[in-house]
């Protein structure tokens, strides 16, 4: 099943407190350690379900590879339930649109080698790996092989 549509908007202070869905507790304190970061460092895109509650989030960061003016995403889920539902194809497009209206031209990532379906995902949207990484980040596993991903954007 496929969602017909998707709300997404930017993540406030109180969706934090379901961010568990997501991830472990280290994972909860990362996420609000980069939405302290502010809007225009980080910006967390969540898809909301009609109660107004995250299904979904996507990390943008817009300051690491800013000289290159590429964003970097550094997180994305979906609730393992709703996965296959079109909910990450929205979040991605969301954050093309909003890289572009911030004026950068391309989106890098990180995927590893254990989530295939990510990278197939990434792959049908275009996005190309560039070059292998060994990730790590608290609570990966060693090691954690993966590539490193981008996306050329057409901005208007």
């Amino acid at each position: 099943m496929v969602a017909q549509s998707v709300a997404i908007r930017t993540c406030e202070e109180r969706d934090l407190d379901h961010f568990g869905a997501f991830g472990a507790p280290s994972h909860v304190d990362y996420c609000r350690e980069q939405f302290g970061r502010g809007r225009e460092a980080v910006t967390i895109l969540v898809a909301v379900d009609d109660d107004d509650l995250p299904m979904g989030k996507l990390h943008l960061d817009f300051v690491t590879r800013a000289a290159h003016r590429e964003a970097v995403l550094v997180a994305a889920a979906v609730k393992p339930e709703l996965q296959s539902r079109g909910i990450g194809t929205a979040l991605m497009g969301a954050s093309e649109e909003l890289v572009c209206s911030r004026g950068f031209g391309g989106i890098v990532l990180g995927v590893e080698d254990y989530n295939p379906r990510a990278r197939r995902l990434y792959e049908r949207l275009g996005y190309v790996a560039f070059t292998s990484d060994d990730f790590k980040y608290v609570g990966a596993p060693v090691p954690n092989p993966g590539v490193w991903m981008r996306k050329e954007l057409e901005c208007r």
